[in-house]
């Protein structure tokens, strides 16, 4: 094989290799509906705390009358989820959920909301816990 053959298979190897790299892990948007999902966690210290959760739709008004659930996962294999669910606390379009930190470390928190009319929308949220 001569030098430019060569040098096209050196160069195909390392462009296949470069983009290999930048798969990482999946981006954490999600189909939400078009709604803007908001979280916070009163606390990011392993322990109990309360995610407060704001729904609003496209336009920026409150929803009130939606279903929400959430999940936390660790990003790493071997821990189980950690599952709740959240109710309104009266202030316009805001539901808080109590949870629980099991583990420091890095967590994707997925907040699924159920609309009235059945639509379901979901968005991930990325959070380090204090150990």
């Amino acid at each position: 094989m001569n030098v430019k053959r060569w040098a096209a298979v050196i160069g195909l190897l390392a462009l296949l290799m470069a983009a290999a790299g930048c798969g990482g892990r999946d981006s954490q948007q999600e189909d939400n509906g078009g709604l803007n999902i908001t979280l916070e966690a009163a606390s990011l210290d392993v322990g109990p705390t309360t995610l407060v959760i704001t729904v609003a739709d496209a336009d920026g008004v409150p929803v009130n009358d939606a279903v929400l659930s959430v999940r936390g996962d660790m990003t790493h294999a071997g821990m189980l989820p950690v599952l709740g669910d959240a109710v309104s606390d009266g202030a316009a379009g805001r539901y808080l959920a109590p949870f629980e930190w099991t583990m420091g470390g890095d967590w994707v928190v997925t907040v699924e909301v159920t609309l009235a009319d059945g639509t379901v929308a979901r968005e991930s949220f990325d959070l380090t816990i204090n150990g």
